[in-house]
This record gives C-alpha cells, sequence and structure tokens, in this order.
C-alpha cells in the first residue's frame, strides 16, 4: 500500500490555490470588471472600491505562494533539483523572477503609495502584464513538473553531452 506525505500534499495545496486566485482575480479585474465599468466612467470609484478588498486577498496569496513555495522547495526538491541540468534551473529561475513581478504590480496596484498613484489611475495595462507574466508562471511550472530530477538527468547521453529534458 501506498502511504501519502500529507505534509507535501497540504503545502502543494497552499501553493496552487493562491496561485489560481491571484492569476484569476488579476484576469477577472483586467478583462471583466475595467470593461464593464469603462463605459459608465466608472472603472476608477470600481477599482477603488475593489483595492481594499483585493488588497487583502492578492497579500495573503502572495504571502501564501512564499512561504508554501520556499517550503516546497527546501523541504521537497532540494534535493531533486541539485541534479538537474541548466535548463530546470534557467526556467525556474525565470519562474521565480516573473512571480516576483507579478508580486509587485499586485503590490503597487493595490497599495497607498503616493509614487504608484500613477499605475492606479490606469490600471489597464499593468493588469494585463501581471496577467500575461502569471499565464507564463503557471506555462513554465507544467514544464518544470515534467523535467526529469535526480542522477539520470546528467546522465551522458549517445553524443557524449549532458541530457536534457
Amino acid at each position: 500500500m501506498q502511504s501519502i506525505d500529507w505534509v507535501a500534499v497540504l503545502f502543494r495545496w497552499l501553493h496552487i490555490i493562491p496561485a489560481i486566485v491571484l492569476l484569476g482575480g488579476t484576469v477577472f479585474l483586467r478583462f471583466v470588471a475595467l470593461p464593464a465599468a469603462a463605459p459608465t466612467g466608472g472603472a476608477k470609484p470600481l477599482l477603488s472600491a475593489l483595492r481594499a478588498k483585493w488588497a487583502m486577498v492578492s497579500g495573503i496569496c502572495m504571502l501564501l505562494l512564499l512561504v508554501s513555495g520556499l517550503w516546497n522547495f527546501f523541504m521537497y526538491r532540494m534535493e531533486e533539483v541539485r541534479d538537474t541540468g541548466p535548463l530546470y534551473h534557467a526556467l525556474f529561475g525565470v519562474k521565480v523572477l516573473l512571480a516576483l513581478g507579478v508580486f509587485f504590480i499586485a503590490s503597487a496596484l493595490t497599495g497607498r503609495s503616493a509614487m504608484f498613484e500613477p499605475l492606479r489611475a490606469k490600471p489597464g495595462r499593468m493588469l494585463k502584464l501581471a496577467a500575461a507574466m502569471g499565464l507564463i508562471v503557471v506555462l513554465i511550472s507544467g514544464v518544470l513538473r515534467n523535467i526529469e530530477r535526480g542522477p539520470a538527468a546528467l546522465r551522458p547521453t549517445d553524443a557524449g553531452s549532458i541530457e536534457g529534458p
């Protein structure tokens, strides 16, 4: 009988669910809420009303993503990832940088700093950028789950080069 590592499952859920909420909320704001409010000229009041609620939700999602991502990496993936090829590391680095970019945009759009008021005044472009970056993070994650990890990933091929995924 197979055993299940319930802590690993819990932290995987604590990573996937906030990602879904953060990306889904961003897509909703950009492609549903903003266009629906534009004809009435109510985009700015709508976003102001949504900002406080969305700030709380996105902040919790970002915290859960950071905590669960670090937990998953250090507790479950570090040994596997150590022996992967350069493609895995490159994609993982791009994924982390893009995720941090999404976090920055979410924080800038929901925060109160006067420095980011121009972004909050016309959020459409930034929301579209965050949605695109979030989608790329999800796509890269799917690739990373399918790259061979462990010593077999570094086994020489017939041509004498290092095997990639």
